[in-house]
C-alpha cells in the first residue's frame, strides 16, 4: 500500500463522503429553488428519491474500516435523504376538533385509469373510506357499469374524463381550460353546497411528464440527440406549468372556500404545485399527513419485476385547500384499484 496522502484509504473514503454530501446539498438547493427549472432537477424529480440512499450503503463498510469517526456523517446523510429529500411529513395534531358550529367533509381523489386495474377494488375503497365528496380522473365510459351504480343516489357531475360525486348538492360543471392550446381540458369546476357554505371544487388533471421523460430515454440509443431530448423535457415542464398557472389564475378570482383535487402529475415541490400555492392554496397532506404520502409508482416495475413489493415513490396526486379550510387528517389508500393510490382528507369547514 502506498504511503502518500492520496494513497491512504481513509483519505479517499473521507473525500467520497464529502463529495456525496455536496451532491445532496445540490439536490436540496435545486428542490428549494424549484427543481424543474433545470432539466437535471426535473429528471430527478420523478426518480425514486430512496435511490440516493445507495451511496450510504456502499460507503458504510469502508467508513467503518478506514474512517470510523466519519460513520456518523453517513447516518446524517441517511436522515437527510429519508427526511427532506424524500418529502417526509409528520403532523403532530392530525385529529383536531372541527370549529364550533362548522362541519367536516371527507374528500377523496383518485385517477382510476379507466378502471383497467380493479374496479371492484375502487368500489371497495369508496365503501371503506366513506368520502363525502369524490374527485375522479380518467373515468369516461367507466361510469356506465358498477361504478355508476354505486353513485346512483349521489349528486354526480361528469365532464369528459372527470367525475365529481357528492353527498351534498352540486352546481353545473364548467371546463376551465379553453384559453390554452392543449389537446383536452385539464380542469373542471363546479360548486358544492355544504350546508350554508358554498365551496368551489376544482377537479384537475395536468399534463403527464411521461412524454418528456421518455425523450431522455432516446439518448441511450442516439447520444447525438441529447440537446433535442432536453428541449422536449423542458417543453413538457413548461406546458404543465402553464396549465397550473391557468388554474391558479381562476382560483385567484374565486370568492370563498376552494377545494382543488386531482392528478397534478407533479410532486409537491414542482413549479406547477408552487403556482397553485402562490394562489393561496395549501396542501392537505403537508398540513395533516404523516409519512410520505406517495401515490404513484407501485405498478411501474412490477410488469418486469413481479417479485418487487408494490411500493409507490412519488406524491403526484393532491388535495389542496384555500385559507380557512383546514386538513385534520390526510392519508393515502391502497394501490389495488389503480396505478394511482387514492388520497383522502378530512377537511374542517368553519361556520359562516
Amino acid at each position: 500500500m502506498t504511503t502518500g496522502p492520496l494513497g491512504k484509504p481513509s483519505v479517499w473514503v473521507r473525500g467520497l463522503i464529502l463529495a456525496y454530501g455536496l451532491f445532496l446539498a445540490l439536490i436540496t438547493v435545486l428542490n428549494g429553488l424549484g427543481p424543474d427549472r433545470w432539466w437535471l432537477g426535473a429528471f430527478n424529480l420523478y426518480l425514486p428519491q430512496a435511490l440516493w440512499l445507495v451511496p450510504v450503503i456502499l460507503l458504510a463498510p469502508f467508513a467503518m474500516k478506514f474512517a470510523r469517526r466519519w460513520s456518523w456523517v453517513l447516518v446524517l446523510y441517511g436522515l437527510w435523504v429519508c427526511g427532506p429529500i424524500m418529502g417526509f411529513h409528520w403532523a403532530f395534531r392530525p385529529h383536531q376538533a372541527a370549529a364550533q358550529g362548522g362541519g367536516t367533509l371527507r374528500v377523496m381523489t383518485c385517477n382510476i385509469k379507466y378502471g383497467r386495474r380493479d374496479l371492484a377494488a375502487l368500489i371497495s375503497d369508496l365503501v371503506r373510506y366513506r368520502p363525502d365528496v369524490v374527485f375522479l380522473q380518467d373515468v369516461e365510459y367507466t361510469m356506465k357499469g358498477p361504478l355508476g351504480a354505486f353513485f346512483r343516489d349521489w349528486h354526480v357531475r361528469s365532464y369528459g374524463q372527470y367525475v365529481i360525486a357528492s353527498r351534498w348538492p352540486l352546481g353545473r360543471p364548467e371546463a376551465c381550460s379553453p384559453s390554452l392550446p392543449v389537446e383536452q381540458e385539464f380542469a373542471v369546476r363546479t360548486r358544492l353546497q355544504f350546508g350554508a357554505t358554498s365551496i368551489a371544487l376544482y377537479n384537475v388533471h395536468l399534463l403527464t411528464p411521461r412524454e418528456g421523460l421518455n425523450a431522455l430515454r432516446v439518448v441511450r440509443k442516439h447520444p447525438g440527440r441529447i440537446d433535442e431530448s432536453i428541449q422536449d423535457l423542458q417543453e413538457n415542464v413548461e406546458r404543465r406549468f402553464l396549465q397550473a398557472a391557468r388554474v391558479a389564475e381562476l382560483v385567484r378570482q374565486e370568492r370563498g372556500a376552494i377545494i382543488l383535487a386531482g392528478d397534478l402529475n407533479s410532486p409537491d415541490g414542482s413549479l406547477a404545485c408552487r403556482a397553485l400555492k402562490e394562489a393561496r392554496l395549501h396542501n392537505s397532506f403537508s398540513q395533516g399527513g404523516r409519512g410520505y404520502g406517495f401515490t404513484y409508482g407501485h405498478f411501474l416495475l412490477r410488469g418486469r419485476l413481479p417479485w418487487l413489493p408494490r411500493t409507490s415513490w412519488m406524491r403526484i396526486d393532491h388535495i389542496m385547500l384555500s385559507p380557512g379550510l383546514r386538513s385534520g387528517r390526510c392519508w393515502t389508500g391502497n394501490g389495488e384499484a389503480s396505478d394511482h393510490r387514492p388520497v383522502i382528507a378530512e377537511i374542517f369547514v368553519p361556520a359562516h
